[in-house]
Order: C-alpha cells, then structure tokens, then sequence
C-alpha cells in the first residue's frame, strides 16, 4: 500500500511527473529514482574519484537539489527524469571544475569513451555531446542514455520509443561521429 503523496513507478509513466508547483509529487518521484541518480553520478566519476572535487554522492545530491528547484517542469516519464537528472549532474560536475581551476592548478577529471584508448577530458566530452546535439538531437539523447546514464540497449529503446535495432544503429552513428571530433579536437 503506497503511502500518502507517494507515486509508484508505473504511475510515474502513467501520468508524467510534475515538478514545482503544489504537493509532494516532484520531490517524491526524485526519490524513488534516487538510487539511480547515485548510479549515474558514480558512472560520471568513474573511478576518478580519488583526483575529483566532488565525490558521487555529493554530486547526485546536488543533481536532486538541482532537480527539486526547476521551476514547474514536467517530464514525461521515469527516463526523461533521469536524462535530466544526468545532464544536471554532468553540469555540477564541470561547474565544480571550473570553479577550482579558476583558483588553482588541478588535474583535468577525465571519462573513458567506449572507443577511446585514453581517458577523455570530460569537458571535452561534454563540448562534444552538445555538438552532436546541434546535428542530431536524437544521435545525442541516445549517448546520454547509453553512456551517461548507462542504460542497456533495450532500456534505451524503450526510454527513446525506439526499436533495439534502431538504438544499436543510432549508438554506433554516435559514437562514431564523437570520436571523429574527439580525434579532430586531439590534433588541434
């Protein structure tokens, strides 16, 4: 039995979440998806922890914190939640660094790519997911559900309305047209 002001999950797919405005709704449906904005911000650090500003709890706190003050924002469902969950966290993650290398010298925090031989800069990354945003939001949605939030093909599929062969081509689309930039911003 679901306490008052609680929201299943399937409701939250159901009817969409609101969030601001009147009642717990916000706040109760970021709970329930709190765990796996913890696991988002631990795939965002991935394994740097140790050379970052910010731990993976502290930034999936303040990815929640961030989610509870937009104002009046409605999500469709649970996955478009958590896809602004992460983008809200990887924006937490850059303006932190950001924020200390105004003051100092720190080592750069990086990111493996799938492709990737070597640790990416992960403001790099970031510069180039909005990149491929401008050419193709859908190639962009599919890398913050795969990589970002690390979603299986299938999750995504269903996430995206997709078909799982359509997710696979988009991915690889993707991740191929990433590491061309990447590989174009390496030489520059």
């Amino acid at each position: 039995m679901l306490a008052a002001g609680e929201l299943p999950a399937r409701a939250m797919t159901e009817t969409g979440i609101h969030i601001g405005g009147e009642g717990p709704v916000g706040a109760q449906a970021i709970a329930d998806c709190y765990h796996e904005i913890r696991r988002i911000a631990h795939r965002l650090v991935n394994g740097e922890a140790d050379r970052m500003l910010i731990q993976p709890t502290e930034l999936a706190h303040e990815a929640a914190i961030r989610l509870l003050r937009l104002d009046r924002m409605q999500f469709a469902d649970r996955g478009h939640l958590l896809a602004t969950a992460a983008r809200l966290a990887r924006q937490v993650l850059l303006d932190e660094v950001r924020r200390a290398r105004a003051g100092k010298r720190i080592p750069v925090p990086l990111t493996l790519w799938p492709s990737a031989v070597t640790p990416v800069p992960l403001a790099m990354l970031d510069r180039a997911v909005a990149e491929l945003a401008l050419v193709s939001p859908d190639y962009a949605r599919i890398v913050e559900l795969r990589f970002t939030l690390g979603m299986t093909v299938e999750e995504t599929a269903a996430a995206a309305g997709l078909s799982p062969r359509t997710v696979k081509r988009q991915w690889a689309a993707a991740r191929t047209w990433l590491q061309t930039w990447l590989e174009a911003e390496d030489d520059a």
